[in-house]
């Protein structure tokens, strides 16, 4: 998993853009592909380097991992080329191969748009980042020629990365850790859509990496689920809060959103002081704070609440799966549970 103290330690050594276009059925358009890096200045990469940190860190990403039996040679790439150093020509080749296939892919309702390539670290260990990026309708990619070899221009990094309001809307960094083929950190993030749903065009992003999401969406909720309740449990002292934070729970899961975003949870849900606790909380459990898709499978049963009322308008709720708790007899009703806070409302 790529931590935001990761994210901090990136720094962009190569970098080349390459124009991808629909593929239409009857048309005979190509992809331009550049020949050359694009040389980018201290300042803009700089900049650059910031937009990638922001992007890759936000509430939009998702740790993933490279799929076995995959039709994508977006893996075979990443594992080779960074499995050692490489020359600048050996840079722009394997780009290029990886702008090929994503035109393969850009059919249907797929925006064309520019594929850009980075050779990247990530605390010294080698990695790789792919952007695709949309452009207004009608904006030509600037190329020029450099001993009769095409190159972008660096105002690009201006003109469709750095202006405000530009989004990087499909992004990946895959960062290596070790020998072995899968021995790597993942995080895309599609700011467009919730990569993590069933829709199609959603899913794009990931076929074409060749990756799926790190965890199984019911494995991810059930731990999310279970930290958050026993971070109330242990660590949540004001009633009030604890039982305001349960309700956050229960809507949470119960709501019609396909996706669990824990960081924005937290910044929604919990009281400022409580939010590095809770972090640190979800981090010992092993959660991560991005978003996930979400499967209550495993949960539903201490999702459904049973509820006892008195003939005086006494009230108790208890998980469903655990009604035994209540006792009920002719006159009274007893709760086997231990006693953990009173709320006054």
């Amino acid at each position: 998993m790529i931590t935001g103290a990761d994210l901090a330690k990136l720094k962009i050594h190569r970098t080349i853009f390459h124009d991808v276009p629909n593929k239409p059925k009857k048309a005979t358009l190509e992809p331009t592909l550049a020949d050359l890096e694009t040389q980018i200045d201290a300042k803009r990469e700089d900049m650059l380097r910031v937009r990638m940190i922001q992007v890759l860190g936000s509430k939009s990403s998702y740790p993933i991992k490279f799929a076995s039996g995959t039709g994508s040679s977006v893996p075979t790439e990443v594992r080779t080329y960074t499995s050692g150093s490489n020359k600048s020509d050996q840079f722009v080749e394997m780009s290029k191969r990886l702008a090929l296939f994503l035109f393969e892919q850009h059919t249907g309702v797929i925006s064309p748009g520019l594929l850009c390539v980075m050779e990247v670290t990530v605390g010294g260990r080698r990695g790789l980042t792919l952007l695709k990026l949309e452009r207004e309708r009608g904006a030509e990619l600037k190329f020029r020629k450099m001993d009769g070899k095409r190159i972008v221009d660096m105002s690009v990094i201006d003109d469709l990365i750095l202006t405000d309001g530009t989004r990087l809307f499909k992004t990946a960094l895959f960062v290596r850790t070790g020998n072995d083929d899968d021995d790597f950190n993942i995080t895309a993030c599609d700011s467009q859509r919730t990569i993590v749903t069933s829709d199609d065009v959603a899913r794009f992003w990931l076929r074409f990496l060749g990756c799926t999401v790190l965890e199984e969406p019911r494995v991810a909720t059930q731990k999310w689920f279970e930290a958050s309740i026993r971070f109330a449990n242990e660590q949540i002292t004001d009633a009030i809060i604890k039982n305001d934070f349960y309700d956050h729970i229960q809507s949470e899961l119960k709501s019609s959103r396909r996706t669990v975003s824990p960081k924005k949870f937290l910044e929604d849900c919990l009281p400022e002081g409580y939010h590095n606790a809770y972090q640190q909380s979800l981090s010992e459990s092993g959660v991560t704070l991005h978003a996930f898709e979400k499967d209550i499978a495993d949960i539903k049963g201490r999702l459904r609440r049973r509820a006892f009322h008195t003939s005086k308008g006494a009230i108790v709720t208890v998980p469903e799966e655990e009604a035994e708790l209540v006792v009920i007899e002719d006159q009274r009703i007893i709760v086997n549970d231990q006693l953990l806070s009173v709320d006054h409302k």
